[in-house]
């Protein structure tokens, strides 16, 4: 079933592989994205080789990331999605719901 990861305010570590892909095997994250240790490159690859979850969630930002609803291009967040590799990217927009099924697959306000 669903299983979820909250990344926090924590930078890179190695209880990404360890614990949270090879013991609990999350397929969601919930990525914080604000004044953590990381930066766009090394937050990519703690997702694409660490995690490795189907789907991850984008939060805390801090910076403007969509203007209507969609994506802003020259963000942070836009790079970082570039970098994903087979992980499928959702923005957390306020006041929209987002369900998943078991497979981490967005059903609900994608």
């Amino acid at each position: 079933g669903l299983t979820a990861y909250l990344s926090g305010d924590t930078g890179i570590h190695t209880e990404m592989k360890t614990v949270v892909n090879e013991y609990h095997k999350a397929n969601l994250a919930v990525l914080n994205l604000g004044q953590n240790g990381g930066n766009v490159t090394s937050t990519a690859h703690s997702m694409n080789e660490l995690v490795r979850p189907a789907s991850v969630i984008l939060t805390h930002p801090n910076e403007a990331v969509t203007e209507g609803g969609k994506l802003r291009p020259a963000t942070r967040t836009a790079a970082l999605i570039k970098q994903l590799k087979g992980i499928t990217p959702h923005l957390a927009i306020s006041g929209r719901t987002m369900e998943f099924d078991g497979k981490a697959k967005c059903i609900v306000g994608c």
